[in-house]
């Protein structure tokens, strides 16, 4: 599994857009990623609720619910508390997942030091997860919903966690500037993915909020259609959807998300 990285001075074949890395890595069968959903669904104690009324969960402290638009900031405090009973609960998915990360990325692998763990989203089925137009909201609306009674839409945005952990985005040749990964897990029925439009950031710099998602919605988008056991790995710079969250009772959606930055000579994975 041999890495491409796309520079500045090249443009991604598939995005269209510069600094953009994209793969598919095998890590798991589909019968081993179920096993360890069932696993997050076993821990379900643990599970942290991510809306008032709505079933949707993290298992694992996460940037954007602990550190952005969060006042009491309870982020390290969360890290500390979930990541030793993550690593002894997932230790096989994290090893494999290190493993293959730097396998194909042909570059050292860790865990960021004083980070979260990449940790999991656990969407159990509800009709009000039905796509709608009204859904498709960038981020910064998101967050402003995000704690009301209502589904607050499903964000379209690029990663910025980097920059939530104040880390340094560090520009090294031949290396795109950050890591995003998907690893589904357990996938309803009707089946579930990611939206990737060819715009960036400083393609909508210009634009106000709602001219930005007025050409969002003018763009053309692509489908990656998540498989279990699969990592769908990417740069994060590209505008990116969720796709597919869970409608019927009973049924679920679990991923484990996480992010990457190179420090010190090393790709270094948080959430």
């Amino acid at each position: 599994m041999e890495a491409t990285f796309v520079t500045n001075a090249a443009t991604h074949p598939l995005t269209g857009h510069p600094d953009q890395l994209e793969a598919e890595l095998p890590l798991f069968s589909a019968g081993q990623g179920a096993a360890f959903a069932e696993r997050a669904r076993d821990l379900d104690a643990f599970w942290l609720p991510r809306h008032a009324r709505l079933p949707f969960y993290t298992l694992g402290a996460t940037n954007y619910y602990d550190i952005t638009a969060n006042p009491a900031r309870p982020y390290e405090r969360l890290a500390r508390q979930y990541n030793p009973l993550l690593r002894e609960c997932f230790a096989q998915l994290y090893d494999t997942l290190v493993a293959g990360l730097a396998e194909h990325l042909r570059r050292p692998v860790t865990f960021l030091a004083g980070s979260a763990l990449p940790g999991f989203h656990i969407f159990d089925g509800h009709p009000e997860f039905a796509p709608r137009a009204e859904h498709d909201v960038l981020h910064r609306v998101w967050f402003t919903r995000r704690d009301g009674p209502e589904f607050p839409g499903n964000p379209i945005h690029v990663d910025t966690a980097h920059g939530a952990l104040d880390l340094a985005n560090v520009s090294v040749p031949n290396l795109p500037p950050t890591l995003s990964f998907t690893l589904p897990l357990g996938l309803p029925r009707e089946g579930a993915g990611m939206a990737l439009w060819p715009l960036g950031v400083a393609d909508l710099a210009h634009l106000d909020g709602a001219s930005q998602l007025e050409r969002l919605r003018a763009s053309p988008t692509r489908f990656v259609a998540y498989r279990p056991g699969t990592l769908f790995l990417h740069s994060g710079t590209c505008y990116h959807q969720a796709r597919g969250l869970p409608v019927t009772p009973g049924d679920h959606r679990i991923t484990l998300q996480g992010h990457g930055i190179w420090i010190d000579g090393a790709w270094r994975l948080f959430w």
